[in-house]
């Protein structure tokens, strides 16, 4: 048994999963020869108790143990002894205060309970959550088909094709409203019409492309007509009553051009502008849809829905299960309890499971008038709390308030504590006891906490044998731990020398000697 332990030591010669394996086989042995020292250190010691006569004198406390019993006396060899660093102390009495118990019992907390609920009436389609199971914020605990739901999905869904067409004519508009300025700016310049043509020939302008081009070839045939007969005036070839018509035909041109540039401009803006309104009228219409639906308890991704609307119109007819509905747990916690099966039909009143966060819990209590003295020195200070099912196990839990009221019925004032709850240990409505500390003190022998080991569970304390270098195993009864003390309700009494260092080296030593001996 000494091999298989040595090779669980790491070694760089060792590769990682051999090392594992040994460590878990070493593991595996230190346990069965931890319940084997159990026995032999427990049982045998009750029945030598049992043996003794009636009317004999019992002996001291560091005394009872056998003194040669070689399952609990260990010799440390010299080089873990030095390595060991082993302190023994004498076992202190000390003045602490007296202590009363109120009864009480464990609550969740109001604020992180509660009783889930669908917002929508629905028929129970499968049900996720189990008692007892773990369940973290968003899990699905229900899924209910509801009519309800449904109707309201199909109204973002109608809401998004909506929006997705206003925006694809808001684009449009946009872009036509762009190159229209574009094609002003070049007018104004006076670039030839036919270079324009090709210019814009690929750029969306809509009807205002014939408007401004039409009214531009129209200025510019008057200028050229103009420009001609002012030349055949000055040859003489024709009189001045031609030249008059046609510089009037160009300017009623040319004006003609500056009131089409003017309306297009405006038609084109005033277009763009109802366009971008309607993409933000639809987009509120696809909020408030959403909004609805979220009314019936159901959340969709906001930012997702304006973003991609055409996805509305890419889901295949009748694929999307519009019913289906949710319903999720609000925390992380545990469920408590159910109160639904599949096929039930459920609405807005009925509770479909309890949910609580147990992680911390309340330690509920009623105190009486007798102790009502003690109340003013708990402030937000902290209490204990033991459990039958947990003997020899404290919980320290933080007092938030005692009430103000007394109780006409039962004469007693409400006292209400906090406590980490991390393991589930402590159970909803299971009884508990709150510790109070009284005025008055009380002498407890005490050793330091780091002095008590247990075996099987069962603690115990090393004293020292005869032989240098030998410690004895010594069962004792355990009180409350204060201020890093721990209180021996007895198996030592005051002045007892104990191993207050190095405890948990000799009880893996002696767990070796024992298993070697049953090798």
């Amino acid at each position: 048994m000494r091999l298989a332990l040595a090779a669980a030591r790491p070694s760089s010669a060792i590769p990682s999963s051999r090392w594992i394996v040994a460590f878990a086989v070493g593991a595996v042995a230190l346990a069965a020869a931890s319940h084997l020292a159990h026995d032999r250190l427990f049982h045998e010691h009750a029945s030598a108790g049992a043996g003794a006569k009636a009317g004999e004198e019992p002996a001291s406390a560091v005394a009872e143990a056998p003194a040669h019993d070689p399952a609990a006396t260990v010799t440390l060899p010299e080089g873990k002894f030095k390595l060991a660093d082993i302190r023994v102390e004498p076992a202190s009495a000390v003045a602490l205060p007296s202590e009363v118990s109120v009864a009480g019992r464990i609550d969740a907390d109001p604020y992180h309970r509660v009783d889930v609920r669908p917002k929508a009436a629905g028929v129970v389609r499968t049900l996720a959550a189990r008692p007892g199971q773990k369940v973290k914020a968003g899990d699905v605990l229900v899924v209910l088909d509801s009519p309800d739901v449904g109707t309201a999905r199909l109204a973002v869904r109608a809401r998004q094709r909506e929006l997705a067409t206003v925006r694809v004519e808001a684009d449009w508009k946009a872009r036509v409203a762009d190159n229209v300025a574009s094609l002003i700016d070049r007018l104004r310049k006076g670039a030839p019409a036919d270079e324009m043509s090709r210019e814009f020939a690929d750029k969306p302008l809509g009807n205002s492309r014939g408007i401004l081009l039409a009214a531009y070839s129209e200025m510019e045939i008057a200028s050229h007509e103009a420009g001609k007969l002012a030349d055949l005036n000055k040859k003489k070839v024709v009189g001045e009553h031609p030249v008059f018509v046609a510089q009037h035909t160009f300017e009623g041109a040319q004006a003609k051009f500056a009131a089409a540039m003017e309306q297009v401009r405006f038609d084109v803006s005033q277009q763009d502008r109802v366009a971008k309104q309607a993409v933000r009228t639809a987009e509120e219409a696809v909020v408030d849809a959403a909004q609805r639906l979220r009314i019936l308890g159901v959340e969709e991704d906001l930012a997702d829905l304006l973003a991609h609307p055409e996805r509305a119109s890419a889901l295949p007819s009748g694929t999307e299960d519009v019913t289906a509905y949710p319903v999720v747990a609000p925390f992380d916690g545990t469920v408590v309890t159910t109160s639904t099966v599949v096929s039930q039909h459920v609405g807005p009143a009925d509770i479909l499971c309890l949910v609580a966060d147990l992680s911390t819990v309340l330690a509920v209590a009623n105190v009486p008038e007798s102790y009502f003295p003690l109340l003013p020195s708990l402030g937000q200070g902290t209490v204990r709390l033991t459990a039958e099912a947990y003997p020899g196990r404290d919980f320290e839990a933080k007092v938030l308030y005692v009430g103000s009221e007394v109780d006409p019925n039962t004469r007693t004032v409400r006292l209400v504590a906090e406590t980490k709850n991390p393991d589930d240990l402590l159970k909803l409505g299971m009884f508990a006891t709150i510790v109070l500390d009284s005025a008055a003190s009380e002498p407890s022998v005490t050793v330091p906490a780091a002095s008590v080991i247990e075996i099987d569970e069962k603690p115990a304390v090393f004293v020292p044998a005869k032989g240098e270098r030998s410690f004895q195993l010594h069962p004792v009864t355990l009180g409350r731990e204060a201020n890093g003390l721990r209180v021996v309700a007895s198996g030592l009494k005051a002045g007892d020398p104990v191993v207050t260092s190095g405890a948990f080296l000799i009880k893996s030593e002696l767990i070796l000697q024992n298993e070697s001996e049953e090798d």
